[in-house]
């Protein structure tokens, strides 16, 4: 029976013990600044690692790509950013203005998908093309007695690209629809959503 006891309590101390080895485990990697992170986290610092240069248009501000290093941001200010060499797919960019009445407006590009690979060679300079011109489309279908419309907003890479002011979207766009003769003319409001 006092066998039974001391067993029990051995293993008790052995689990406890374990776990302690573990927690210990994560603590270190977690400080540990060349283990991989998680995305939304620092980036993992690049050891011995090749450099090239990434030339953008001028007016993008922020831009973020994903590849063999993590996720790489960039706060542009100057015409070429410093970058690891490797293979990236484009995250998202961004273009900023005001308009004459302060407002700042702001141009996103998101949702690249993976086909939009590009590399950065060692010591070389990659040039994008990405954001401006922008296009806007409007789709239409047809359901039975009712039109439905879809605003899209789209970048040179196909990318789908959201438009705010302020830091919210404006307000939604007016759509026209006249015929040709002048018979029917009606101006209708967009809804989000």
């Amino acid at each position: 029976m006092l066998n039974k006891k001391y067993s029990a309590i051995s293993a008790g101390i052995g689990l406890f013990g374990l776990f302690a080895i573990l927690i210990a485990l994560v603590v270190v990697r977690s400080n540990n600044p060349n283990t991989t992170q998680t995305e939304g986290a620092k980036p993992a610092a690049v050891v011995n690692a090749a450099y090239g240069f990434i030339r953008l248009p001028e007016a993008i501000s922020q831009f973020q790509v994903e590849g063999a290093h993590g996720l790489v941001s960039i706060e542009i200010d100057k015409p070429t950013e410093r970058m690891p060499a490797g293979q990236y797919h484009v995250r998202y960019w961004k273009i900023e203005r005001k308009d004459d009445q302060d407002n700042k407006w702001a141009l996103t590009g998101r949702y690249y998908g993976k086909d939009n690979p590009f590399e950065i060679k060692d010591g070389g300079e990659t040039t994008l093309d990405v954001g401006e011109p922008i296009v806007a489309t409007v789709d239409a279908r047809n359901s039975g007695s009712s039109y439905y419309f879809n605003q899209i907003i789209n970048g040179r890479g196909s990318e789908i690209v959201e438009l705010t002011r302020n830091g919210s979207r404006p307000q939604a766009p007016k759509l026209r629809i006249k015929n040709k003769d002048g018979s029917y003319d009606q101006t209708f409001d967009f809804q989000y959503g």
